[in-house]
């Protein structure tokens, strides 16, 4: 069993596959909750641990725990050993999430691709007919473009960061809530057509990350959602280390 923990900048996400099938997701918000997380863990036959992180101290943290409880030394995903060809001026600035993400869709997918990536950043990652990772977008995401509005509209919380009825809002509520859901939509369609143009031809594009099933049914651009994409990407790039 090959565990995968994809740590980002606000939510570790877990993956369990029997080779590169999977098995189990889930998610925790804090590295506080890594014990109990890793104890949960414990009862699966695991063999193998991949890590992908943007976050150095919890990496950190995650391999102490791994080689303490589970006696496995975690296969850290880098730009080094993912195995793609990175065409662009720094490679060891790309994130590990997006390498994977990548990885996912060179394996999954048709290209030339565009992987749209909803974390704590919105990361559009370019994949030209050569196979290469030739840049892409980062623009905040759809929570952290919210988290300033939240804290000065007590009207509003992630729990109810939905998309209203109607564009025109009548209350301070639905107003915040039309600005942030379809502003977010109209970033995504108009930046995937900017690219599409830039790079002069007809770009898959996959939808991945914790707000892709929330955007995915009100966007005009045809597209595939994926939302563990990152993870399944994870267990490409091992394998093509082994």
């Amino acid at each position: 069993m090959i565990l995968t923990i994809d740590i980002g900048n606000t939510k570790i996400k877990f993956g369990l596959f029997k080779k590169t099938e999977p098995i189990k997701f889930f998610n925790c918000n804090s590295s506080s909750q890594i014990p109990n997380e890793i104890n949960n863990i414990v009862k699966y036959s695991i063999d193998t641990v991949i890590i992908s992180s943007v976050a150095p101290r919890l990496t950190s943290l995650y391999q102490s725990y791994i080689n303490k409880k589970l006696k496995i030394s975690p296969f850290i995903v880098n730009y080094r050993n993912c195995n793609i060809n990175l065409n662009v001026d720094e490679p060891s600035t790309v994130g590990a999430d997006r390498i994977c993400n990548v990885s996912g869709a060179l394996r999954l997918y048709k290209y030339p691709a565009i992987i749209i990536d909803f974390g704590t950043a919105t990361t559009f990652d370019v994949i030209n007919n050569k196979k290469e990772f030739i840049g892409g977008v980062i623009s905040p995401g759809v929570e952290t473009s919210a988290e300033y509005l939240m804290k000065k509209a007590e009207l509003l919380s992630m729990e109810n960061l939905s998309f209203p009825k109607k564009v025109i809002g009548k209350n301070t509520k639905t107003n915040l809530q039309s600005g942030i859901m379809f502003g977010a939509i109209d970033q995504v369609d108009g930046m995937i057509g900017r690219i599409n143009a830039e790079t002069n031809c007809d770009n898959e594009v996959i939808l991945t990350g914790g707000f892709s099933k929330i955007l995915s049914t009100y966007l005009k651009t045809k597209h595939t959602l994926d939302v563990n994409l990152t993870l399944k990407g994870m267990i490409y790039i091992y394998e093509s280390n082994s």
